[in-house]
């Protein structure tokens, strides 16, 4: 008969493995039913000077500040704003943005401005933020005090991909007009206009975002730029054409130089994410800013007259995430 034996270096070894096995027993059951599994996601906003940048940051502070309960980290990234938010989030680039209501409707439909450009179905709101008004920023020494003046100026259509640039494209159409019917058509994003117009490089730019806001703060103390009403027939059609258009105004003395209320037409910012997200996480987001409202509210100007009603039923144009209505069904929203 041939006698086993194992060397003593062998046994070790196989003792510690054992060792480590048992050892790691207890923790791994420990993970798996105890603290939720970690989630990271990230939020497509906007240029940095604009409203979107801090929003997200203010979403992602809350968010953050209950990770301990629900193990979510969240963080932001800029973006070139509402087209290009809803093509990161489709794409899977990000897992939340924040768009325009126009665009959003626009990206439901197939509208050939997004990549890809069919239907876009998966889109689910969480909830909406502010009224954000097109705002026709001008120089002073401009002759601009109409939308009508633009034809024949400077003027910044927005970059590619913004929703400043696919409503101005929209505004165009209503005059009949083309790049060339302004004597310069540029494609400053929002960190560089004010300074642009500032320069004298350019007369004009239309931006649609929250107010305050820190390129039109800037533009408007720097070289005393105007606001300008976006009023008159050819812009009452364009409201009355589209669901998701209103008349809004943005209030005198909001801005340096600029002492009366200025007449234009808006559309409301939307937190959105793709039906990829699990319910769990879209509920957990949706609470932590609903559940700190208050605090929201103090985390930016824009966010100071944001009532909770408001921003689930008005203005949204695509269906609410079945995360987000679960958690206004517990507190009684829905």
């Amino acid at each position: 008969m041939t006698s086993f034996s194992i060397s003593r270096p062998l046994a070790r070894s196989a003792l510690a493995a054992l060792m480590m096995v048992v050892i790691s027993l207890p923790f791994a059951h420990a993970n798996a039913s105890g603290k939720p599994a970690k989630t990271y996601i990230t939020i497509a906003t906007g240029a940095v000077t604009g409203v979107y940048y801090p929003a997200g940051s203010s979403i992602c502070k809350l968010v953050n500040s209950g990770r301990a309960q629900h193990n979510i980290r969240c963080s932001i990234e800029p973006s070139g704003g509402s087209v290009d938010n809803i093509n990161q989030v489709r794409l899977g680039k990000n897992d939340l943005g924040i768009s325009q209501s126009d665009w959003q409707y626009y990206a439901a439909q197939g509208h050939a401005e997004f990549t890809p450009d069919t239907p876009y179905s998966n889109m689910r709101a969480l909830f909406s933020l502010y009224n954000e008004p097109l705002n026709l920023v001008v120089r002073r020494d401009s002759k601009i005090t109409s939308v009508a003046d633009l034809a024949g100026k400077r003027v910044n259509i927005g970059n590619q991909g913004s929703g400043d640039r696919a409503t101005i494209e929209m505004i165009m159409q209503q005059f009949g007009w083309s790049k060339k019917s302004f004597s310069l058509a540029t494609e400053f994003s929002g960190a560089s206009r004010a300074q642009a117009l500032c320069d004298n490089q350019i007369d004009a730019f239309i931006s649609i975002l929250g107010n305050p806001n820190a390129s039109i703060k800037e533009a408007t103390t720097s070289c005393q730029a105007q606001l300008v009403p976006v009023t008159g027939p050819k812009i009452d059609t364009l409201v009355k054409q589209t669901p998701y258009y209103a008349p809004t105004v943005i209030p005198g003395k909001l801005y340096p130089n600029n002492n009366q209320d200025i007449h234009t037409f808006g559309v409301l910012s939307i937190v959105f994410a793709d039906t990829r997200m699990s319910d769990e996480t879209a509920y957990q987001i949706t609470k932590a800013v609903f559940d700190n409202f208050d605090t929201f509210k103090r985390l930016h100007p824009a966010f100071s007259m944001l009532k909770k009603p408001n921003m689930i039923k008005d203005g949204i144009s695509v269906p609410l995430h079945p995360g987000a209505i679960r958690y206004y069904k517990e507190v009684g929203l829905l």
